[in-house]
């Protein structure tokens, strides 16, 4: 019979056993399922020698004059091969996905970001991994209670990843380039290792706009670090002497010291426990920026001076400790070599200082592939990489003679240990 509304209403609620179906005569196919709390239209037809039937919805939600439409929609797709169930399931599948891409675009630069840093923290030397904290602090930090000047990064992590345009870069980059153009290029190769990996993560692909980060109006951009040449005159060295002995924290006077007579790296020498220095052997075990290893190098006089002296007032496990600092050690002596350049009108760096180790070396003519072991350079040939071995006691002759040049044209007379009577 032809469906009407009265008549499916008194249609009487059956065992839940045995469900009972009703079909019209209008359309082939569309019926009413009727169980023991329900009922729904249906839809049953074959598609090829497969029977199948479909859920149209409850007879509750659903007029009766579009369910009919819909099975007969559904009839149609039958006749053509196509079965509604793999229709209605693609339909769901692309919904999902379209959800899905909705959440995708709603993601920001900070959540994938910190997944990124924890991922990499172990693979990463520590260098690089506080190089993305730095690039990426501002504001207060709960953790360390500390309020940070905004760097480049930290103006992105409130951004979703998807408005990361290329005219987002051209903007960001031409306002930071202003004030600060070298933090600014590292922090562009951060991102841009970042997002690389994003687009490597099934959850983050597809999101940055394309042409973006890459794109060659964005790389012109980026400023290239120009390579430095500051470097300590040998004139300059008894009034830079002078001036570092006089520094209040003698711990940072011993680090400046250090840094010229080894040419160790900054975080090589603030980084130092005591635990890998050896008074009886006199030798030095450094982190090495490019050897997981690390170094060791020889105590020369001078330097095993001081560091007994500090030694003597400490009881920390870092040479160059600091209790104000959340890491234990002195991290940033920037301020009190800020003070000496600006006395001395000398443009020196901390690196400069490791340049200046190389540089002066030439005066008593000690051999490069001395320097670069102490210093923790890449060897400059094959045989000096594969045949050349120097013992400890070798290297410690060539480093006594620098270390004695050095004091000698810093002073007349013997420089006292900037350490004693003042501690």
């Amino acid at each position: 019979m032809k469906f009407t509304k009265p008549f499916i209403d008194s249609l009487g609620f059956n065992d839940p056993s045995k469900p009972v179906f009703y079909w019209d005569s209008e359309v082939s196919g569309f019926g009413v399922k009727v169980s023991s709390r329900s009922k729904s239209y249906v839809f049953q037809g074959r598609v090829g020698r497969k029977t199948i039937r479909v859920k149209i919805g409850d007879v509750k939600n659903w007029k009766l004059k579009d369910a009919r439409d819909q099975a007969k929609r559904l009839s149609v797709l039958c006749n053509d091969g196509i079965n509604p169930l793999h229709e209605k399931a693609e339909r769901i599948s692309q919904t999902e996905e379209q959800d899905i891409q909705l959440k995708k675009q709603n993601i920001k630069f900070k959540d994938p970001w910190e997944k990124y840093l924890e991922e990499n923290k172990t693979k990463w030397r520590e260098r690089s991994y506080l190089d993305h904290i730095e690039m990426a602090r501002g504001g207060f930090d709960p953790y360390t209670n500390k309020t940070y000047k905004p760097q480049p990064i930290h103006e992105l992590l409130e951004l979703k990843l998807s408005e990361l345009t290329k005219d987002f870069f051209v903007n960001w980059l031409d306002r930071n380039n202003q004030f600060r153009k070298t933090s600014t290029s590292k922090s562009y190769r951060l991102i841009r290792a970042f997002l690389n990996w994003c687009e490597q993560e099934e959850a983050y692909s597809n999101i940055i706009p394309k042409d973006s980060y890459s794109s060659k109006k964005v790389k012109r951009d980026v400023q290239k670090t120009k390579a430095k040449n500051d470097c300590l005159l040998k004139e300059q060295l008894k009034p830079w002497f002078k001036e570092i002995l006089e520094i209040e924290n003698k711990k940072i006077s011993v680090f400046f010291i250090f840094a010229l007579l080894t040419g160790a790296r900054k975080n090589e020498i603030l980084t130092l426990e005591w635990k890998n220095i050896d008074f009886k052997w006199k030798t030095i075990h450094l982190k090495d920026k490019v050897n997981d290893e690390g170094r060791t190098i020889p105590m020369t006089k001078y330097i095993e001076s001081n560091l007994k002296e500090l030694k003597r007032h400490t009881d920390s496990i870092f040479v160059f400790s600091s209790e104000r600092s959340e890491t234990g050690h002195i991290v940033n002596p920037y301020k009190e070599l800020e003070k000496i350049r600006k006395t001395l009108h000398i443009n020196i760096t901390i690196h400069g200082l490791r340049r200046s180790f190389e540089t002066l070396s030439g005066w008593i003519e000690l051999p490069k592939g001395v320097t670069h072991q102490i210093s923790g350079h890449k060897a400059d040939s094959i045989t000096e990489k594969h045949y050349t071995v120097r013992p400890m006691d070798m290297l410690r002759m060539h480093m006594q003679g620098f270390e004695d040049w050095i004091l000698t044209n810093a002073d007349s007379n013997p420089i006292r240990d900037p350490l004693k009577n003042s501690l």
